[in-house]
């Protein structure tokens, strides 16, 4: 991953944010802190800290300090190059004070410890944030058909497009909605109780706009594609077995369900019969 798409990738997509933010620590450190990787530290650690204040919520003293070692360490490898540049006589002279490096690794090694506290607080987070309503197996939405339902997605989004009701400024911010919905789907840990939320409140939305112009405009049309998510959704992360079954219902009525049913089947088959004869 280079370092632009590292900026730019979704803030959900926690895993590949902290890989690439301790891969980048590791590399500063064993490298000596070099003034040309050290630029882009600022920028680094605001995509982590961000990446970490949406899974969990950090106090503001804790950032704080966080931040006042980051840039303690940027001005000290600064403060290195210019030293590096100065004669060879007057870093003598500088004796010990000359070399700033042992701070630069105190303070980094206070750093990397904080950077490992907060990925683990943020973890055990993730762990109830993307706690999705299962029932005991029944609902699995990790197993839906996502391509399919960025497919219908884009579908609506296609449809929403064409639309002249509504003015250009309400289309872009319901087209940029749907577009982070898609950048959602694709990342690593989905947050399917975000996905689905925002695809209702979409069809909500879409709803409440179709309605007050009226007709059959392409925001019905964008509706109806984003209502079939839900039964892509529905018919893809149920799983049916027995142990999911007897786990999920009361087992007794599922067996008086079926014996109705099958009464009912024969009752029906008994009267063709009889029609027949």
């Amino acid at each position: 991953m280079t370092f632009t798409e590292y900026l730019n990738t979704d803030l959900d997509n926690s895993d590949l944010i902290f890989e690439y933010y301790l891969q980048y620590l590791s590399n500063l450190s064993s490298k000596e802190f070099p003034y040309e990787e050290q630029i882009q530290l600022k920028a680094t650690s605001t995509k982590f800290i961000n990446c970490i204040d949406n899974l969990s919520y950090v106090v503001k003293e804790k950032k704080e300090k966080y931040f006042d070692l980051i840039n303690a360490i940027v001005e000290d490898v600064k403060m290195n190059r210019r030293r590096k540049d100065k004669s060879k006589i007057l870093l003598f002279l500088l004796g010990k004070n000359g070399n700033i490096i042992p701070k630069i690794k105190d303070d980094f090694e206070e750093l990397y410890s904080q950077t490992l506290e907060f990925i683990g607080d943020a973890s055990n987070m993730r762990h109830y944030r993307y706690d999705n309503l299962k029932l005991n197996g029944f609902f699995q939405p990790e197993n839906s058909n996502k391509q399919q339902v960025k497919q219908l997605i884009l579908d609506a989004i296609e449809l929403i497009e064409k639309d002249t009701t509504i003015s250009d400024k309400v289309k872009k911010q319901i087209i940029e909605y749907l577009q982070r919905v898609i950048k959602k789907l694709d990342n690593q840990y989905i947050n399917w109780s975000s996905v689905i939320g925002c695809i209702k409140e979409t069809i909500i939305v879409l709803g409440a706009l179709g309605g007050f112009v009226g007709g059959i405009t392409p925001l019905v049309l964008a509706k109806e594609k984003l209502e079939e998510t839900s039964t892509v959704i529905e018919k893809t992360s149920i799983n049916i077995n027995y142990k999911t079954i007897n786990e999920t219902f009361n087992i007794q009525n599922v067996e008086r369900l079926e014996q109705l049913n099958n009464t009912i089947f024969q009752l029906e088959q008994n009267n063709t019969n009889l029609l027949e004869e």
